[in-house]
């Protein structure tokens, strides 16, 4: 219940929303309610009475009350749509913020799919219960209640005998929302896996196509899917058992009416109008019942996916801006490791141990080192996208985790060897890290990243819509406006990751021009696999294992003759077919 009254927290800023639905809906009940009594009066006194203006009037009060019912519906419908549809976007909207303070070890083990699921189908399903719950449940209420105590009131013998059923059908209600919210629970989880394998091959489309997968991931999607289809059919014979229980019952009622209703016509102790209104009267509970088992399916569907959605929103950040947090706005570039070590919390795996150096601001820090030696995650460390385990990370002899995040991310750059560009214009990818820079600024860091020229020869220049639906850009171009947005944020930090790697010698050119031009006056980190690319470097740290082995100028590790040297003569060799080739 503790997930169902945090749903129902979510009504509090739209209460006036809720009591306007509200007093539409109790006036339509009232307007619904009263059409049974002018029927008994139009046959009692009109036809049995012989009274023609009888007749006419109750006739004219029920076209009245239709209208009234009608607008009534309207406004009650409308306030709570809207009311659904406020909730569902504070929902989505929390849900992406919240998703935007998560640190990156979250992500690091939750899958997008999954997330995705929860921020759509999830949220729609609360979506669908703030729409149908709140007005059918008053309603439904309100409608049993009133129509209890007229029934009453008109013959209590006959209204006990058709209302004798209610208590089954709260037994039926209470044993199937328990089996319900369990059922669609696992509904929702599947949904989720579903997603994931979906995007997995909508992402990785040409991966797919390339080593000929097809079928396999085909197969892979159908068991997926197959799943869902049995676990929601599941759910559905369930809910469709329950409405028919539901249906039975309310039948029975009705039963009753004609039995024993006909006998006390023909007693002479209720007259036909009264048994009609009675019979209509009676017929305005099955909705409400046959109503129940929707409220008690999209409950149950709420719970489960509130309780999925809430799974993501309970999480807390790990790394977080102190109070007070210092401004890094004005940071020279020092950058000093300090025994530091690391290891990452889902694996508990360690990837850093006990590194150690200092950069001066506007040296170049080369990187060095086999695959999962540990060069990224250590570049990670600086704009604090992990804390260290242990030891100290300092800019300007702070430890990182006193400045303000918002502001040392901002004096970050990064350019990664996988770059992302988003589905809006070149000039917005650009300006993605200072969206009020100017045309020009733009353009200067267009041209010192070598892409003005690309991106003038493009349909629309930098008007031009990269993206699923726009232009389609070489690795290398890609590379280059990744380029020109760091250089137009002018972060005192530098980390290059790879920013050269599958690229063709021209490319690579263009590239390094612009990297030379980001790198002029900042402390840069980078990170490369070919030797060649780090000769110029201030400092070398070679990493393997986690542990920082060697360290010094090209010249100085080449002269010792380890792990640096070795890599230096395997490369070389393989340059030399190349070249060979190339002649």
């Amino acid at each position: 219940m503790s997930v169902l009254w945090r749903i129902l927290s979510y009504l509090r800023p739209y209460r006036w929303t809720l009591l306007s639905g509200y007093v539409a809906l109790l006036l339509g009940v009232a307007a619904q309610l009263a059409i049974p009594r002018l029927v008994e009066v139009a046959i009692d006194r009109g036809i049995a009475g012989q009274q023609k203006h009888v007749v006419l009037a109750a006739s004219a009060a029920l076209v009245l009350a239709g209208i009234a019912q009608g607008l009534l519906t309207f406004a009650r419908s409308y306030s709570f749509q809207a009311l659904a549809e406020n909730i569902a976007y504070r929902l989505r909207r929390e849900l992406y913020e919240h998703l935007e303070r998560l640190s990156f070890s979250f992500f690091d083990q939750a899958y997008t799919g999954q997330l995705m699921a929860r921020a759509t189908e999830d949220v729609n399903a609360i979506r669908r219960f703030f729409w149908v719950v709140p007005r059918t449940a008053v309603q439904s209420l309100g409608t049993l209640v009133a129509v209890s105590v007229m029934l009453f009131l008109m013959n209590w013998r006959l209204a006990a005998l058709s209302l004798s059923v209610l208590p089954l059908l709260a037994l039926a209600t209470v044993h199937f929302s328990q089996k319900a919210r369990h059922l669609f629970l696992e509904v929702q989880q599947q949904f989720g896996v579903m997603t994931t394998v979906l995007q997995e091959n909508l992402a990785g489309a040409r991966i797919v196509r390339a080593f000929a997968r097809e079928d396999a991931e085909r197969a892979r999607f159908d068991t997926e899917l197959q799943t869902l289809q049995q676990r929601s059919l599941r759910a559905a014979r369930w809910s469709s058992l329950y409405t028919a229980v539901v249906t039975t019952l309310g039948a029975l009622g009705i039963v009753a009416v004609v039995w024993y209703g006909g006998r006390q016509v023909l007693a002479g102790n209720l007259s036909i109008g009264q048994l009609t209104a009675f019979y209509f009267l009676l017929v305005l509970t099955t909705q409400p019942i046959r109503m129940l088992g929707w409220m008690v399916s999209s409950t149950a569907r709420a719970i489960a996916s509130g309780q999925r959605v809430f799974e993501v929103l309970d999480q807390r950040p790990e790394i977080t801006s102190p109070p007070n947090g210092i401004d890094a706005s004005r940071i020279r570039g020092a950058v000093e490791f300090r025994s530091v070590s690391f290891r990452y919390p889902e694996s508990g795996t360690a990837s850093l141990h006990d590194i150690t150096f200092a950069a001066e601001p506007g040296q170049r820090i080369a990187v060095f080192g086999p695959t999962g030696s540990g060069k990224s995650t250590l570049v990670a460390l600086i704009p604090r996208f992990y804390d260290v385990t242990e030891g100290t990370v300092l800019i300007d002899g702070v430890d990182v985790r006193a400045y303000d995040l918002h502001s040392l991310r901002r004096r970050v750059g990064l350019v990664l060897q996988d770059t992302l560009l988003f589905s809006v214009s070149i000039r917005e990818n650009i300006a993605f890290g200072r969206p009020d820079a100017s045309e020009q600024e733009i353009i200067e860091a267009a041209r010192a990243a070598q892409a003005h020229d690309f991106i003038m020869d493009l349909p629309f220049g930098y008007d031009t819509v990269v993206g699923e639906r726009g232009v389609s850009l070489s690795g290398g171009q890609k590379q280059r406006i990744a380029i020109a947005r760091a250089l137009l944020m002018d972060p005192r930090i530098l980390v290059l990751d790879e920013a050269t790697s599958s690229v063709d010698a021209e490319t690579d050119r263009l590239i390094q021009q612009a990297l030379q031009r980001l790198m002029e006056g900042r402390t840069a980190f980078i990170i490369a696999h070919r030797i060649l690319t780090l000769q110029n470097a201030d400092l070398i740290l070679v990493l393997e294992n986690g542990r920082l082995v060697e360290r010094g100028t090209h010249e100085e590790l080449l002269a010792r003759g380890g792990l640096y040297a070795r890599q230096y003569a395997r490369q070389a060799q393989e340059q030399v077919p190349l070249r060979s080739a190339g002649d």
